[in-house]
C-alpha cells in the first residue's frame, strides 16, 4: 500500500494550470490513498470566529480537492470552526457531495472520533483518524456539540531565576503534556481501527509555528514526541502531523513512522482575515508568511506487509499565489538537509538521501 501525505491545504479557487510543467499536483496521483489536511471550512457564508486569523473557502472547493486527487482530508485542526459550527457542518456536507472522505470532525464526538476506512484497489483497508491539539475555545466536539476530535494539552511555565536576571526578556520555558484522558481515548480508537484494518494513519494537528516558538525551545513542543510515540505504540503505522507550516523532524519509532510536520501543500490566502473585534498580543504573526512557509514537501509512504513504513520525501515550493511547484535543485537540497538536521536531533542514525529516501543506519 502506498500513501501520499501532504500538509495544510486551502483552495479558494480552481488550482492554476502550470504551462511550464512544474506543478506538484501530479504527485498526488503517486499512491493508493492521498491524504491532506483541510485547513479551512468550506462555506459560502461568512461568520468569522473571534481569533487572530480566520480562513474560509467556498463550498465548490470540495470538488477541486477531488479533481486534483485528494482522497481523504483531516478536519481536526484549529481552523475547522473558523466560521462556527455551521461552517463545519457545511464543510462535511460539501465534502460528502464531492466524494472526498474525511475524518476528525462531526456533529458529536463519536462522529469526530470515528475516522474513515478506505479500501484500496488490492482489497487492503486503511483507517484514517484525525485529532487536534491546537484547540480554539469550544472547538472540541462533545456528546452534544459539533466539533473536532481533541487531544488537549496542559501547559505550565518554568522560569530560571538566575537566567531571568542575567537575560531579561528571555521567555519562560513552556512545559506541555497531553491530557491523559484524551490520549487514552485516541489510543482506544487506534486499537479498534487496527483490529479491523490492515493499516492505520493517525493525523494530528499539533506543534507550534516558528513565529511563536523561540529557537531555543524548538522545533518540537515538549508534548509531541511522547504523544506521537504512544499513538504508534497503540497501533498507528503512520502519525502525520500538521500545523507548523514548515518542515520538522521525521522519526521511526518501533514499527511506525512519525512525520512531525508535513508543512504546506497548496495554500490560497485570499480569504484569510483578522476579525475587527479581535485584540491579541503583539506577536509578530506576519512572519508566518515568510521563507519556511514556501518550502515544503510531499511525503510518500510505502507500507509493505511485514515491514516498517518506508518514506520518500519530494520537496516542493509554493509560489506567491500558494500553488505547489516542484522545487528547484537548490531549494530541494535545502529542504532535505533541514529535515535531516532536525531528525538527527531525535535519532542521529537518520539520513536523507539526495533523492529524498529516509534511511536509518545501524549504530
Amino acid at each position: 500500500m502506498r500513501l501520499v501525505v501532504v500538509g495544510d491545504t486551502v483552495l479558494t479557487r480552481k488550482p492554476n494550470e502550470d504551462p511550464a510543467g512544474r506543478s506538484a499536483l501530479p504527485l498526488l496521483a503517486d499512491g493508493d490513498v492521498t491524504i491532506a489536511n483541510l485547513e479551512t471550512p468550506l462555506t459560502d457564508s461568512e461568520h468569522p470566529a473571534e481569533k487572530e486569523f480566520t480562513v474560509r473557502a467556498p463550498t465548490e472547493a470540495a470538488r477541486h480537492l477531488r479533481e486534483i486527487g485528494v482522497d481523504v482530508v483531516s478536519l481536526a485542526n484549529n481552523h475547522a470552526l473558523d466560521q462556527g459550527t455551521e461552517g463545519l457542518i457545511s464543510t462535511i456536507s460539501s465534502l460528502d457531495r464531492a466524494g472526498v472522505r474525511h475524518a476528525g470532525g462531526g456533529a458529536a464526538l463519536a462522529e469526530a472520533d470515528a475516522g474513515v476506512v478506505v479500501e484500496t484497489s488490492d482489497g487492503s483497508r486503511v483507517t484514517i483518524l484525525s485529532f487536534c491539539s491546537t484547540l480554539p475555545p469550544g472547538a472540541n466536539a462533545t456528546s452534544v456539540r459539533p466539533g473536532i476530535a481533541p487531544i488537549r494539552v496542559d501547559q505550565s511555565f518554568a522560569i530560571d531565576g538566575a537566567m531571568a536576571l542575567e537575560q531579561p526578556g528571555t521567555p519562560p520555558y513552556i512545559r506541555t503534556v497531553a491530557q491523559e484522558a484524551d490520549v487514552e481515548r485516541a489510543e482506544e480508537r487506534i486499537r479498534a481501527a487496527k483490529a479491523s484494518s490492515d493499516r492505520v494513519v493517525a493525523c494530528i494537528h499539533w506543534g507550534v509555528p516558528w513565529p511563536y516558538l523561540p529557537e531555543n525551545q524548538g522545533p518540537l513542543a515538549e508534548y509531541q514526541q511522547p504523544l506521537g510515540r504512544r499513538l504508534v505504540d497503540a497501533g498507528a503505522d503512520v502519525v502525520a502531523g500538521t500545523h507548523p507550516h514548515c518542515m520538522h523532524p521525521v522519526e521511526r519509532w518501533h514499527d511506525g513512522l512519525i512525520i512531525y510536520s508535513a508543512g504546506n501543500f497548496l495554500f490560497h490566502t485570499d480569504n484569510i482575515g483578522s476579525p475587527e473585534v479581535f485584540f491579541g498580543l503583539p506577536y509578530q504573526a506576519s512572519r508566518l508568511f515568510s521563507g519556511p512557509w514556501f518550502e515544503s514537501a510531499v511525503f510518500v509512504v510505502d507500507l509493505e506487509d511485514g515491514s516498517a513504513p518506508s518514506l520518500r520525501i519530494t520537496p516542493i515550493t509554493l509560489d506567491s499565489s500558494g500553488e505547489p511547484l516542484a522545487a528547484e535543485p537548490d531549494a530541494a537540497a535545502r529542504t532535505l538537509r533541514l529535515i535531516e538536521k532536525y531528525s538527527q536531533e531525535i535519532d542521529p542514525t537518520v539520513r536523507v538521501t539526495p533523492d529524498g529516501a529516509l534511511v536509518f543506519q545501524e549504530t
